[in-house]
């Protein structure tokens, strides 16, 4: 990384390092929302099949549920990689470093994405509308790891871009 960039933590205060969390916070709480019986399958397939079908008149039933289960493992892997993307931010604010990217810090926000994800399955193992998965604290995790990997590429290239 340059020496040039501006170093993002240097001497931040208290009250800014809160400040990067509350985003992350945010999330986490829309995440417990979305663990809850409104957004359980039969739920969202009731959306979903008003959507698709009035996209679609001729929509078969196994196609619906195709598309079902993949609009449900996508919103998995998105909402988790941009919880990862908020707390890869928030740590980076948090913990000191010169550089715009720090493997720590997206080794933490993975972290952060699989503890996140599996707490979501426990408690999604009490919801009796809902199933808990380890596959999907895999997909989760993955979801941050590729996010991870996106952002990391996205900050190299701003840096390469500046210098």
């Amino acid at each position: 990384m340059s020496s040039s960039v501006i170093q993002p933590n240097a001497n931040v205060s208290l009250r800014r390092k809160l400040l990067w969390w509350l985003p992350t916070l945010v999330w986490l709480c829309l995440q417990a929302f979305f663990s809850t019986d409104t957004f359980s399958a039969e739920n969202t397939a009731t959306i979903l099949w008003r959507i698709a079908h009035a996209l679609d008149p001729g929509i078969s039933t196994h196609q619906f549920e195709v598309l079902h289960f993949l609009v449900r493992k996508s919103a998995h892997f998105c909402t988790y990689g941009v919880l990862g993307t908020l707390a890869f931010f928030s740590w980076r604010a948090t913990l000191a470093g010169a550089a715009l990217w720090s493997f720590r810090w997206s080794a933490l926000a993975v972290l952060a994405v699989a503890v996140a994800g599996s707490l979501d399955e426990f408690h999604q193992a009490f919801v009796p509308s809902r199933t808990a998965s380890a596959l999907d604290v895999l997909l989760d995790t993955i979801g941050g790891i590729c996010f991870q990997i996106l952002l990391a590429v996205m900050i190299r290239r701003r840096v390469r871009q500046k210098s």
